[in-house]
């Protein structure tokens, strides 16, 4: 099945205005004869994590994959008294309307969105969002060569999955808009920096304006602060002089830097 909605992701800004991510467990992985049995979903508004919701659905005669049910863990026997589909349908659009949609390896989710809209005489997700952001794909050209799923993601930005014994839609939605506001959060600052120059002088020093999310700082460990004092000592041998000042010398702490 092709991708259920195209649009070149540099257009896109799911930190300014309405967004969402979502997420979805399934009996498998293939739209046309698989049956989507829970639908996870997280508000995000101006970069800030709203109202969030998770339903399950009776997938009905569709038997769930062996393989699925090892990832989710949602046997028919807890699906076996909750709602077809069918009638949250209309809720899904009326959630998602109008906004981009963020998502981790987004395509999937939405083809087998599209698949049950088409299935119960709805047109595709694309009629009713605005956009789609994947945070796969911004993971990949962010760090290109590293893995890229969700748990090498959040580990990345240490953000805490320990919680996280099995997928779940609404668990991996959260994951999923909290691993977008860190990969962003450095870049949106530095743009309201640009922008709103009197609210960072009203803020002072070292403090980031009210309603800013703060920069996305990763602090040296242990193997990288040995191997930059190596550096300092190796330089310090060969009788070079660094180009930076001691922070340590109070004589160069007010010296001119190098540009």
């Amino acid at each position: 099945m092709e991708p259920a909605f195209k649009i070149p992701e540099h257009d896109l800004d799911p930190l300014e205005g309405l967004a969402c991510a979502l997420d979805t467990e399934t009996t498998g992985l293939n739209p046309k004869i698989d049956r989507i049995i829970s639908f996870g979903y997280v508000e995000i508004v101006d970069g800030r994590i709203g109202k969030t919701v998770e339903w399950f659905f009776n997938p009905g005669s569709t038997p769930i994959h062996p393989d699925a049910l090892r990832v989710h863990g949602l046997t028919t026997e807890f699906l076996s008294d909750k709602p077809p589909i069918k009638a949250y349908l209309p809720k899904i659009i009326e959630l998602v309307v109008e906004m981009i949609v963020c998502g981790h390896n987004l395509k999937f989710d939405l083809d087998m969105l599209d698949a049950e809209l088409a299935r119960h005489g709805f047109g595709p997700i694309a009629q009713y969002i605005a956009g789609v952001h994947d945070t796969m794909k911004e993971a990949r050209k962010r760090w290109p060569g590293k893995p890229a799923s969700l748990d090498a993601v959040c580990a990345r930005l240490e953000i805490p999955t320990a919680h996280r014994v099995k997928h779940g839609a609404l668990v991996d939605a959260v994951l999923c808009a909290e691993a977008l506001l860190a990969m962003r959060r450095g870049q949106r600052s530095l743009l309201d920096l640009q922008t709103a120059p009197e609210a960072t002088q009203a803020a002072g020093p070292g403090h980031a304006p009210a309603g800013m999310a703060p920069i996305l700082v990763h602090m040296a460990d242990a193997g990288e602060q040995a191997a930059h004092e190596q550096y300092l000592a190796d330089l310090a041998a060969s009788g070079t002089e660094p180009l930076w000042p001691d922070p340590t010398d109070p004589e160069e702490q007010d010296a001119p830097r190098p540009h």
